[in-house]
């Protein structure tokens, strides 16, 4: 009697650990690896110096979280500033206290790079004051 049972314990074990991996094939779509935005902005100089102390941020629809989002980079080094982003079309937007305002769409795709390279110029307005 224990041999039969031990074999049928064996035998159910051995269904088990083969039906265990069937439920995760239809979890869904594995979930997508961010991306990354690079902006590299100079100033309106001669010299093309790099943008310290540039705004930078990306707004758009995000699919994982089913909403709209924005994502404020941070400067790396001088004139380069980074963020990582779900992948998707985002509206980004460069600005800082003396250049005129800069906006452009861009795609980010998964485990991707997308880089914007921009000169700032003088706003008018604000040399104007």
């Amino acid at each position: 009697m224990k041999i039969l049972r031990l074999k049928q314990l064996k035998s159910l074990a051995f269904l088990l650990l083969l039906l265990t991996p069937a439920k995760y094939v239809n979890a869904g779509p594995p979930l997508e690896k961010d991306g990354t935005l690079v902006v590299l902005v100079t100033w309106g100089d001669i010299d093309n110096s790099p943008a310290k102390g540039v705004y930078v941020e990306a707004h758009g629809y995000v699919v994982k979280f089913e909403a709209y989002k924005s994502f404020v980079s941070t400067m790396v080094r001088a004139g380069r500033y980074e963020v990582s982003l779900p992948p998707g079309v985002y509206d980004v937007f460069v600005s800082d206290d003396s250049s005129e305002p800069r906006c452009r769409r861009m795609r980010i795709l998964p485990g991707g790079t997308s880089t914007w390279t921009l000169k700032l110029e003088n706003d008018e307005v604000f040399t104007h004051f």
